[in-house]
């Protein structure tokens, strides 16, 4: 990693003083086999899948295609290929995958090859991943750069997910469960996430002072603890901060930096189901545990945790714990009927905005179920506080109230 970083450097170097030399904008050429005659191509910005803006499109012709333009910085562009001109990210078969190449550069001359059946799919690049095994991508050092920051982390959330095999194997058993196997189980998927993070964390304080660092911080800001992205961030030169991409990073990563690990949790005002108004600082750093519980009376996962949480509540709450859920829900009716069904007799809210509010942004979530845990404190101590991490924590915090169980 220190001879990427180093690389990265003189890399860096080499293009700042050789800009003059540099072309006026950028092209991209593509060469591709397999069934790609007449096929579609479109060259997108943004980092979502489901939210590409498309910049520039063609048709491929001899099993070649080209874009040209010019970039007024660093910027991530994604090559996104279509059967047809049609664009839309459902069919009738629910959603339509198609492939993808992504690409950080700036103003370059970029070579893609690849046959088209062995360049990843965009639905099973959502979560980071990128195999560029299968794909050749040459003209650019910044995108050598990142392409190698990026194998790397792909590699690295494979061998997680590996481990995490035993956990989801520990949740489909249908017969009495120890809660010590789903223990150790997340345990072992801690460790890996742990290597995983480390990675990550490494790479983007090493190479902060240049353009790939920033993209990397960009991309795992939601991985790191409030410590960590201000450690990165004080890595970033004032020059680089300023310009669009930096001006980006910084805003997203304070934002992150609001509800990572490590921070103090943030106050909102809600409603109770009676239409009372109350604010989460009325149980929060009171000197207890409290897991702030996002749901939604339309969510299937959501429903099916209940359980768990009811389980927990029973045997953790006289000893202090406390649980919060706030549901996301947009009609009253509908969030009420929920409750009514399933019974839940700890601290209900909401502010009836479900993803149009703040919430959402405030603690950094795009999907629900999803639980913070606050310790005595005040502080955010776990961003995913579900089933055995739950259990976990609890174990950590109170003891063992599991008996038996155990």
């Amino acid at each position: 990693m220190k001879n990427l970083a180093k690389s990265v450097w003189l890399l860096s170097g080499v293009v700042a003083l050789s800009a003059c030399q540099q072309p006026e904008g950028y092209s991209i050429t593509g060469t591709l086999t397999g069934d790609v005659e007449g096929k579609t191509v479109y060259l997108c910005t943004g980092d979502d899948i489901f939210q590409l803006n498309p910049l520039d499109s063609t048709v491929i012709e001899n099993g070649t295609f080209r874009f040209t333009g010019k970039l007024e910085g660093p910027e991530l562009l994604t090559v996104r290929i279509f059967p047809d001109s049609t664009r839309s990210m459902m069919g009738e078969r629910g959603v339509k995958m198609r492939p993808i190449v992504p690409l950080f550069m700036e103003n370059d001359q970029v070579e893609i090859k690849a046959c088209l059946d062995s360049i990843p799919l965009d639905f099973y690049t959502y979560s980071g991943e990128y195999d560029y095994t299968d794909v050749s991508i040459t003209g650019s050092a910044l995108n050598d750069a990142y392409q190698t920051y990026r194998q790397k982390k792909t590699d690295l959330m494979e061998a997680r997910d590996e481990v995490g095999k035993a956990y989801y194997a520990y949740l489909r058993n249908t017969k009495e469960r120890k809660v010590s196997e789903g223990i150790e189980a997340v345990t072992r998927m801690d460790s890996a996430t742990a290597v995983l993070t480390d990675y990550l964390f490494g790479f983007a304080k090493e190479n902060a002072a240049v353009p790939v660092g920033l993209r990397a911080l960009k991309e795992n800001a939601d991985r790191f603890t409030a410590q960590q992205i201000e450690e990165v961030e004080a890595l970033v030169p004032a020059e680089l901060k300023s310009t669009p991409l930096g001006k980006e990073v910084i805003l997203q990563a304070d934002s992150v930096k609001m509800s990572a690990v490590g921070a103090s949790y943030i106050d909102y005002t809600l409603q109770t189901p009676e239409g009372k108004e109350f604010k989460l600082s009325d149980y929060i750093g009171k000197g207890d545990y409290v897991l702030i519980e996002f749901w939604a009376s339309w969510c299937g996962p959501c429903r099916g945790e209940i359980p768990h949480l009811k389980e927990i509540y029973k045997l953790y709450h006289s000893k202090g714990f406390e649980i919060v859920s706030i549901s996301m829900d947009e009609k009253k009716e509908d969030w009420l009927k929920a409750l009514e069904k399933e019974k839940m007799d700890w601290i209900q809210g909401s502010d009836l905005k479900a993803f149009g509010g703040d919430l959402q942004k405030l603690y950094n979530f795009s999907g629900i179920p999803h639980c913070v845990l606050v310790n005595p404190e005040g502080k955010i101590i776990h961003r995913n506080s579900r089933g055995s991490w739950l259990d976990k924590e609890m174990l950590h915090a109170y003891g063992n109230q599991f008996g038996n169980k155990y």
